[in-house]
């Protein structure tokens, strides 16, 4: 087991109906003028509207700003953190999912910035506390409810960075199920992916004696496989949701993971991919997890015979552990490809007529700092990420 450090700051509120608690959540942060920041999606649009009713019976005033697409784009944050100094904000509610959660994170960094909120995502060091935030969460996947990351685009550049720190963790999160039940089946379906990535980017770690960890990750995996499939085949059910929405920031936030780290490739090949083509980040981590786990599968017989048996319920064909490895990476391929409907190719997502050299050009975006490989259980180098991606086409 390695050292660890474990620093959840988010309060989470979850209940039906636990947006109604808003306007006193953000007065315990001394918020009194408040930005909520959405996608401006016809399904979100009466709960913006909700949002605003209660801010305002609660005696705090609110301005609002949409337009989140998925993979949040720079120019939207801009936007936002101009509109913040315009109208003396000093507090940002997300409403939405983790593209606008993310676009809110960093809006509320830029804020008190004089510079280009870009500089964050491309090196610069966190210099300031930024404007306090919270989340009133519509879709369980991403689990930057509570996290201290955040992902941009930078459409021009074909560019999706990142940050992390601790200071831009939401204040609150308030996870309400019944708000995600008008999310489209593809977008519950993007999400579901997304938590059983992150998932499964812990449960293949090369970290041996963190037991509490590894049963604590087969027990998550157990419950997205459960519950997603419920989802897809009833959209209505309820129970579902909530489990989803439970798990969604606890698969992500450190919890479950102690004394440990993952892998990871799989969601750093998959924001150049993002990043380059403008997939939904779930489906492509749909697509790029099944490859990689084919690639690489044989060095690891322990990890992905683990993932068959004590996750999949698969027998162990005790004679031939490649055979049941296998087994168990169809069974997840099943579940991503025929259970939640998720495209299987990149190809079935618009990207088609891939030249070498722009995949090329992407192989390489995951050593710009000056890595020779990316993931902690199997290092890949570029020409291993390459025959990935080639895959994935």
């Amino acid at each position: 087991m390695i050292d660890f450090e474990i620093k959840n700051a988010t309060d989470l509120i979850f209940g039906l109906d636990a947006e109604e608690k808003c306007a006193q959540l953000v007065k315990e942060y001394n918020g009194t003028r408040v930005l909520i920041h959405h996608s401006g999606e016809s399904f979100v649009l009466p709960l913006v509207q909700r949002v605003k009713d209660i801010l305002s019976t609660g005696g705090v005033s609110s301005t609002d700003l949409g337009g989140v697409v998925p993979n949040p784009r720079i120019e939207k944050v801009r936007e936002g953190i101009a509109l913040c100094r315009q109208e003396k904000v000093d507090f940002i509610l997300a409403v939405g999912g983790g593209s606008v959660i993310d676009s809110s994170k960093l809006i509320a960094l830029g804020v008190g910035y004089g510079g280009d909120a870009w500089e964050y995502c491309v090196g610069k060091s966190v210099d300031h506390r930024p404007l306090p935030m919270g989340v009133i969460s519509t879709f369980a996947g991403t689990g930057s409810e509570t996290t201290s990351g955040l992902v941009i685009n930078k459409e021009d550049e074909h560019a999706k960075r990142g940050l992390e720190h601790d200071w831009i963790k939401p204040c609150f999160a308030i996870l309400n199920p019944k708000l995600t039940l008008t999310i489209p089946p593809f977008q519950t379906a993007c999400g579901v992916a997304d938590i059983t990535s992150h998932l499964l980017e812990n449960f293949f770690s090369p970290v041996k004696d963190s037991n509490l960890s590894h049963n604590l990750h087969v027990a998550a995996l157990k419950t997205v496989l459960k519950y997603g499939a419920a989802v897809a085949a009833n959209p209505a059910d309820l129970e579902a949701r909530s489990e989803l929405m439970v798990l969604a920031p606890l698969a992500i936030n450190g919890i479950l993971k102690v004394g440990r780290y993952g892998d990871w490739a799989c969601h750093a090949m998959e924001h150049k991919m993002s990043g380059e083509w403008d997939i939904p980040h779930g489906a492509g981590l749909a697509i790029v997890t099944p490859a990689w786990m084919r690639y690489i599968y044989k060095k690891h017989l322990d990890l992905f015979v683990s993932l068959a048996v004590e996750v999949l319920g698969l027998d162990n064909n005790a004679g031939s552990p490649a055979e049941t490895a296998l087994r168990g990476i169809e069974a997840m391929e099943h579940y991503f490809y025929d259970i939640l409907k998720l495209p299987r190719q990149l190809s079935a997502l618009g990207v088609t007529d891939v030249d070498d050299e722009t995949l090329r050009t992407v192989v390489k975006k995951n050593f710009q700092y000056g890595n020779t490989t990316i993931g902690g259980l199997e290092p890949l180098t570029e020409e291993d990420c390459y025959a990935i991606y080639q895959a994935c086409l």
